[in-house]
C-alpha cells in the first residue's frame, strides 16, 4: 500500500499560480517553434510535389494551414475530448508518477487526434474533394493546392465547432442525461459520441460555409455567418466566455440563478451565452474601434482577440491559481464568485492589450525570428499559451512545482491467542 504525500515548491496558492504561469509562458515560447518546425518538415515531405507547383507565398499558406491543423486536432480537440469529456480516463493506466503519466497521456492525445481527423474528415472527404485525405496531404498541382488550402482551413476550425458545441455538454449540461447512468468509461463515451454528432452538424452548418465558396451555376449557395469570419469569431468568443463560466470558477452561476436542475440549467445557460454572443461584440467594437489598438487590423479581429484573452485568463485562473479566492478565504458565495469575475475581466483585459501590443514580437504570435517556422498570429497564437497551461495542469498535474511522493506503508496484523 502506498501513502501519497503532496509537496509544493511554493506553499501559497498564489505563489504556485505565478510560478506555474511563468513556467507555462516560457515553455510555450520553446515548444511552439519545435512543434511548428517538426510538423512543417513532415508536411513538406508529404506535399513536396504540390508545393513546387505553386508560388512560395501560396506554398507557405498551405504549410501554415497544415501545421495549424496538426495543433488544432492533436492538441486542442484532444484535450477537450480526453480531459473535459472523458475525465482523463486511462492517464494512470501504467503509473501515477509524474512526469511519466503525463507523457503517456500526451502520446495518447496525439494518437487520438490523428485517428479522429482521419475518421471525421476522411469520411466526408470520400465525396467532398477539398477534404479528400490524399489531396490534403499530397496535392500534385496548383489546383490541388488551392483546394487543399480550403480543405485544411475548414477542417482546422472543426476545433471551433468542438469548443462551441462540445464543451457546453460538460459546462452547461453537466453530461446530462448520461451522467450517473453507468460506470466509466461508458458514461463518458456516451457523452463523447452524442456531442460529436452535434459538433459535426455545427461544423457543417457554420464553419464549412465560412471557408468553402460553393455555387451552382451563377448562384452562390453558401454565405458566411454574420457576414464575415472575424464577426463570427467575435460572436463565438463572447459565447464561450459565458458558456464555460459556470464550471471555471463560477460555481454554476449565472445559470444557477434561474434554474437548479438539468436540463433547465443548460437551457438557461445556453440562452445567456447566446445573448452574450450577440450583445458583447458590437459594444466592444464601438469602444475599441476609435482606439486603433492595432492599425490595419479589422475591428472585429481585435474584439475577438480581447474576448479570447478573457477566456485565456479565466482558464489560467481556474487551472493554475485554483479559483482563488477559495471558500476558506471568502465564505460568502456571492462575494467569492463576483471577485473571480472581476479578476477574469480586469486581468483578461490587461493581458489582452499586452498581447495586442506584443504578439508581433513573440514566437507564439507572429515572429519566427527568421527561423522559418510557421506562426499562428493574433488569434490562434493565444492557444499556444493556453494549451501549454492546460496540459501542464491536467496531464502533468503542475509537476515539478507540485510533486506527489509515494511511500510504501506496511501494515501488520496482530492475532488474539
Amino acid at each position: 500500500m502506498a501513502e501519497i504525500t503532496i509537496k509544493r515548491t511554493f506553499k501559497s496558492q498564489l505563489g504556485t499560480g505565478v510560478a506555474s504561469l511563468i513556467t507555462c509562458i516560457v515553455l510555450s515560447m520553446i515548444l511552439w517553434p519545435i512543434w511548428s518546425t517538426v510538423m512543417k518538415a513532415i508536411f513538406t515531405a508529404f506535399a513536396s510535389q504540390g508545393l513546387t507547383a505553386v508560388e512560395p507565398k501560396v506554398a507557405a499558406q498551405l504549410l501554415g494551414a497544415m501545421v495549424e491543423g496538426s495543433f488544432f486536432w492533436m492538441v486542442i480537440n484532444t484535450w477537450i475530448w480526453m480531459t473535459l469529456v472523458m475525465g482523463n480516463y486511462g492517464k494512470t493506466k501504467f503509473t501515477e508518477k509524474q512526469p511519466y503519466a503525463g507523457l503517456w497521456y500526451v502520446l495518447v492525445a496525439w494518437f487520438f487526434g490523428i485517428v479522429a481527423f482521419i475518421g471525421l474528415i476522411g469520411f466526408i472527404g470520400i465525396w467532398w474533394q477539398p477534404f479528400n485525405l490524399s489531396l490534403l496531404f499530397m496535392p500534385k498541382t496548383a489546383a490541388d493546392v488551392a483546394l487543399a488550402i480550403e480543405g485544411w482551413e475548414a477542417s482546422n476550425f472543426f476545433a471551433l465547432a468542438v469548443i462551441l458545441a462540445q464543451i457546453p455538454f460538460v459546462s452547461l449540461l453537466h453530461k446530462w442525461p448520461f451522467a450517473g447512468t453507468s460506470k466509466q468509461p461508458t458514461e463518458s463515451l456516451g457523452v463523447l459520441a452524442f456531442s460529436t454528432v452535434v459538433t459535426y452538424i455545427v461544423w457543417l452548418a457554420l464553419i464549412v460555409p465560412s471557408f468553402l465558396h460553393l455555387s451552382i451555376g451563377e448562384h452562390h449557395i453558401t454565405a458566411q455567418p454574420f457576414g464575415s469570419w472575424p464577426a463570427f469569431v467575435a460572436f463565438c468568443q463572447a459565447f464561450v466566455i459565458f458558456a464555460i463560466m459556470p464550471v471555471e470558477g463560477g460555481e454554476h452561476y449565472p445559470m444557477k440563478l434561474f434554474a437548479k436542475k438539468q436540463p433547465y440549467m443548460a437551457i438557461v445557460g445556453f440562452c445567456i451565452a447566446l445573448a452574450a454572443g450577440f450583445i458583447i461584440p458590437p459594444i466592444l467594437k464601438s469602444i475599441i474601434e476609435p482606439l486603433n489598438l492595432v492599425p490595419g487590423v479589422p475591428p472585429f479581429v481585435i474584439v475577438a482577440s480581447l474576448e479570447l484573452s478573457v477566456i485565456v485568463f479565466m482558464l489560467t485562473w481556474h487551472h493554475l491559481f485554483d479559483d482563488y479566492p477559495n471558500a476558506q478565504l471568502s465564505p460568502n458565495t456571492a462575494i467569492r464568485v463576483l471577485t473571480r469575475i472581476a479578476i477574469w475581466f480586469i486581468g483578461g483585459g490587461i493581458y489582452g492589450i499586452i498581447w495586442l501590443k506584443t504578439f508581433k514580437l513573440l514566437p507564439i504570435g507572429a515572429n519566427n525570428f527568421g527561423m522559418g517556422f510557421t506562426t499562428m498570429g493574433i488569434l490562434a497564437g493565444q492557444f499556444a499559451l493556453l494549451m501549454t497551461l492546460l496540459f501542464f495542469n491536467t496531464f502533468f498535474e503542475k509537476w515539478p512545482l507540485v510533486r506527489k511522493e509515494y511511500n510504501e506503508v506496511t501494515t501488520s496484523k496482530t492475532h488474539n491467542l
